[in-house]
């Protein structure tokens, strides 16, 4: 009976659309290579800079991007290499100089960026001076009942936005934050006392452009005085 189930569970798929790589130009220009099976992606996609040399390639299996989406530099070099997984970024995205060298480790899980970020120099440093987030308070509470918290980077870079709230298993989760308003890189957050209880911290997620451009995540817990602040 289980050699019979095992041979009724083989399933013959018929040929229901094209197979083969299809060739997609803008005007005189190759732009894209896509190889499909049965009508559907399946296998290796490029893309093309103008004068031929590749510029991006997919791995597709059955419709979906899987293994690595590669970015490479006009010269030919490998400048960025994304996992992915069922077409969803997961893992660790790498970043390289022209020389070969890696330039930046970023962390993603699920679709979502994590805290795990390494950047380095062309030499091999990992580089660490990044600015963290610099807290001020103003304590209203006794005479207006509002207690207000000022937030800015250590370093007074304007490439900052700041949200309220805590990573989410280990990812970054914007639908699960609130946004606080940054304006010149900095943010304002002002609670209001309640007759319910209240929290005892808060968290904030400051998202950093670098000089690079990529993303860096800092949270900062800021405890709280008062127990019917919301």
């Amino acid at each position: 009976k289980k050699e019979s189930k095992s041979v009724n569970d083989t399933v013959s798929v018929p040929d229901t659309g094209f197979t083969g790589i299809s060739q997609y130009k803008s005007g005189q220009f190759l732009i894209k290579e896509v190889t499909f099976k049965n009508g559907i992606r399946h296998g290796l996609m490029k893309s093309f800079y103008k004068g031929g040399q590749v510029y991006q390639t997919f791995w597709y299996e059955n419709g979906l991007r899987e293994d690595s989406v590669k970015w490479y530099y006009l010269e030919g070099q490998l400048f960025r290499s994304t996992p992915f997984k069922h077409d969803t970024v997961d893992g660790i995205q790498k970043q390289y100089y022209r020389s070969g060298k890696t330039k930046a480790r970023i962390g993603y899980s699920k679709g979502l960026r994590t805290p795990y970020f390494e950047e380095f120099t062309q030499d091999g440093k990992l580089i660490g001076n990044y600015p963290e987030i610099a807290v001020s308070i103003l304590d209203k509470y006794k005479s207006e009942g509002k207690y207000t918290i000022n937030l800015e980077l250590t370093d007074k870079s304007k490439r900052v936005v700041f949200y309220r709230g805590e990573f989410t298993e280990g990812r970054f989760d914007t639908t699960k934050c609130q946004l606080i308003k940054t304006l010149d890189g900095k943010g304002t957050l002002t609670l209001g006392k309640t007759t319910a209880k209240g929290l005892s911290y808060i968290g904030v997620v400051a998202e950093i452009v670098t000089p690079f451009g990529n993303r860096l995540l800092k949270y900062n817990k800021i405890d709280l005085p008062y127990s019917d602040l919301k």
